[in-house]
């Protein structure tokens, strides 16, 4: 069925729930997993620089990549092939890049709670997922 699952993971509550839907499908399927993670770039560097969001970015990239490496450690003992990637970039576009450049077969993303910043924002992400990815899409939202 599933060859390779992709999870878009960041840490928190929502990111968990897809975290453990993947792996539930991956270990059942036998599949690859791969974690991904987005480092979210600030637009206008000169004067993100000017402000610190250079060393900023760095300490959120390295604290993202800690998290897929805890994780994937944790997964691997339990006898699943798990790989991870973080960029930095548009979280909609690096997602649906990294999902064609592996060939995934899935992607599961977390559902953010109605009524929040963030619920805006995955609404424009999820459907530019949608519109532009070949493979099934999975919206993961806690029962």
């Amino acid at each position: 069925m599933f060859q390779k699952v992709m999870v878009a993971y960041d840490g928190s509550a929502s990111g968990g729930v897809a975290l453990q839907q993947a792996t539930d499908i991956a270990g059942l399927t036998q599949a690859e997993l791969h974690l991904f993670g987005v480092i979210v770039s600030t637009g206008g560097m000169a004067i993100a620089q000017a402000a610190g969001a250079e060393d900023m970015l760095g300490r959120e990239g390295e604290t993202i990549r800690t998290r897929l490496d805890e994780v994937a450690t944790k997964l691997r003992e339990n006898g699943l092939r798990v790989y991870t990637q973080a960029v930095e970039g548009n979280p909609a576009e690096a997602i649906a890049q990294y999902a064609r450049q592996i060939h995934a077969d899935l992607l599961v993303i977390g559902h953010i709670p109605q009524f929040s910043f963030g619920h805006w924002l995955e609404g424009s992400v999820a459907k530019a997922l949608l519109r532009s990815l070949p493979c099934s899409i999975l919206v993961a939202k806690k029962i």
